[in-house]
């Protein structure tokens, strides 16, 4: 009778030792390459959030900006310059040409402002929430946003950070002191541009409604601001930035004249300007 021989012969051995270390090499090579996957997906899922936070953050304090108008000083301009004219009137009419009349007084301080460059933005906005119970501050800010190198929270060494400078005392310099917060880590680009209320007007890189403006920004403030931001990790050269161009558009810049100083306070212009049509 002939004995049947079990188990595997050599050759059959090396072919599943081949195999099995063929589906291990694979395997490995799948399980890195998810890996590097989830690390890529969840890296440029930080920063896209961390990239719309900012316009956001952005968004909403540059949508409140408020420029602030006296009023009361306009009706008293007014009255004050009707009143002179009448003076004027009469003593020409009776007695030939009259004086001068009183001094126009100085107007008060314009501590509201913007002052709006491509690569920063200063100005006051009515975006400030009081954070404890009945302290004594109003919704109105001052805050600005610049780009300024600062530590990155990983670890990843000094990078260049969108930051945000607020303060809530309005004084005559928008653009210093206040606390300052880093608002978005890693950012490469930065730009903003600024338009006003007239139709197909072009947009400017430079806004500011102080003395040192042009004349038609003077005492005004933009309609709309453009922001151009882009967030890229800047410790993998592989990597893809991501970025977004967003058109924010001021709510109630307070930019009309109230009271027209030629008509008596008559005025029936609703251009948002304020300029005659």
């Amino acid at each position: 009778m002939k004995k049947s021989r079990l188990g595997f012969t050599m050759i059959e051995v090396m072919v599943a030792m081949f195999i099995m270390s063929t589906l291990a090499v694979m395997v490995s090579r799948t399980i890195r390459a998810s890996v590097n996957n989830k690390q890529k997906i969840e890296t440029k899922i930080r920063y896209q959030t961390q990239l719309y936070d900012a316009l956001r953050v952005l968004k909403m304090d540059i949508e409140r900006a408020f420029h602030y108008q006296d009023v009361f000083f306009q009706i008293e301009e007014a009255a004050i310059q009707q009143l002179e004219s009448s003076k004027k009137n009469n003593q020409q009419g009776q007695n030939g040409p009259g004086g001068n009349g009183a001094q126009p007084r100085q107007p008060p301080i314009k501590l509201t402002q913007f002052l709006g460059e491509e690569n920063s933005l200063h100005f006051t906005s009515l975006n400030h929430f009081r954070t404890q119970y009945n302290a004594q501050e109003s919704n109105q800010m001052e805050v600005g946003f610049y780009i300024d190198g600062c530590d990155a929270r990983d670890g990843s060494g000094t990078t260049k950070c969108l930051w945000r400078r607020s303060s809530t005392v309005i004084d005559d310099r928008v653009d210093k002191d206040g606390k300052k917060v880093v608002v978005a880590e890693h950012v490469t680009n930065f730009k903003l541009a600024y338009r006003g209320d007239r139709e197909e007007e072009d947009w400017v890189k430079l806004w500011r409604s102080d003395n040192k403006g042009r004349s038609e920004q003077r005492d005004k403030f933009p309609s709309q601001v453009k922001i151009d931001l882009e967030i890229k990790d800047d410790t993998n050269k592989k990597a893809n930035a991501v970025k977004q161009t967003m058109v924010v558009n001021v709510i109630f810049p307070n930019n009309e004249q109230h009271l027209a100083p030629n008509n008596g306070g008559n005025n029936n212009n609703n251009n948002r300007g304020g300029t005659n049509p």
